[in-house]
């Protein structure tokens, strides 16, 4: 188990990297320089535990949609594991990362793990599309990948927005 001194260097670490950024364009690089090098503390190797609980004992939070499918958006989705899960769930996932690298993970893990184990189609639902999208989202030029009218219904993210800031 990583103790304080642990996440105290890996924040520095991270900091330290991005401060060598000139502005936020170089950020997708920065992301692929980690990627490419193995530093990827925050993936844990398995969906998000807080995700996980909100899908299987909170399905009253999300409203039922008749006309189609219910979309997700998981920003910064690193190899994927959120999206693989909501899938399950039946959703049309939505993956989206800056990095090329992640996006190559990403891929791996979608053709190693999805529908099988806890990325299984949950009883009663069909599985959602998995859709693995390269872009940044702080821009909009992704959404012309996306099917329908380009919206989603959830997002679920838990280290993008906190990416431009240490």
């Amino acid at each position: 188990m990583p103790n304080s001194t642990d996440h105290q260097e890996t924040r520095s670490r991270l900091k330290a990297h991005f401060e060598e950024a000139k502005g936020t364009t170089e950020h997708g690089s920065k992301w692929n320089e980690l990627w490419k090098e193995g530093f990827v503390p925050w993936d844990k190797g398995v969906p998000s535990p807080a995700l996980v609980d909100l899908l299987t004992e909170r399905q009253d939070l999300f409203p039922s949609i008749s006309s189609r499918r219910r979309r997700a958006l998981v920003p910064g989705c690193g190899r994927g594991y959120d999206v693989l899960l909501l899938s399950a769930f039946g959703y049309d996932a939505y993956g989206l990362e800056i990095s090329s690298n992640a996006l190559a993970e990403a891929r791996k893990v979608e053709k190693e793990m999805a529908g099988k184990g806890e990325y299984e189609a949950r009883s009663g639902v069909t599985a959602g599309k998995i859709t693995l999208l390269a872009g940044d989202f702080f821009k909009d030029d992704f959404l012309k990948d996306v099917d329908g009218d380009g919206k989603f219904d959830f997002f679920y993210d838990y280290t993008v927005s906190s990416s431009h800031q240490f």
